[in-house]
């Protein structure tokens, strides 16, 4: 009997079709580009469980909520519908990419999360950036590449840094319930 609501993973992409995402529309990257994306790029792990913790590097800032959808009106049924946009799209693909190995569904994980970008303005004033509407949809991607559902994510650590560079860092750890007092 076929299952219903089964989701698709994206399939993984070649290292060309990835430098070509991550560079944008130049499919030749310099080579000082060459060397950081090597960097980004995870060993693939092996096993059922990947060791923790584990750490991802993107070379991107999550989207925004902003521009994660599309509205589409179809003219022959009469049916509007929210769907990813081609950036949304091409974002997930990229994590999927990036994030190698499995985790168990039966354990609780805490997901820490460091956005390295211009901070502040040259004046020395803070940048309107609002980091918590780009997390929902890292994590979603993030979790769906390790196999388990965002609701074993107990604890979510979310940093800010000045950097010159946008890049960012995603740790995922085992959950533990004694650092609760650490938290408040």
């Amino acid at each position: 009997m076929p299952v219903a609501n089964v989701r698709q993973l994206p399939p993984r992409m070649s290292a060309a079709e990835f430098r070509t995402l991550a560079l944008g529309r130049r499919a030749q990257p310099k080579r000082d580009e060459m060397k950081l994306l090597r960097r980004y790029v995870a060993p693939e792990v092996g096993g059922v469980e990947s060791p923790l913790p584990l750490t991802i590097s993107l070379p991107f800032l999550p989207p925004s909520v902003n521009k994660l959808f599309a509205t589409i009106f179809d003219d022959k049924t009469g049916v509007t519908r929210r769907v990813l946009t081609s950036q949304a799209r091409r974002i997930r693909r990229l994590i999927f990419t990036l994030v190698r190995g499995k985790l168990r569904r039966d354990r609780l994980y805490e997901l820490q999360v460091e956005v390295f970008l211009r901070a502040y303005t040259k004046s020395g004033s803070v940048r309107q950036v609002d980091l918590t509407n780009r997390i929902k949809f890292l994590e979603d991607c993030v979790c769906a590449a390790l196999g388990i559902d965002d609701r074993q994510i107990f604890r979510v650590i979310l940093n800010k840094t000045h950097a010159t560079s946008e890049q960012t860092r995603v740790v995922i750890d085992h959950y533990r319930a004694a650092n609760d007092a650490d938290a408040a």
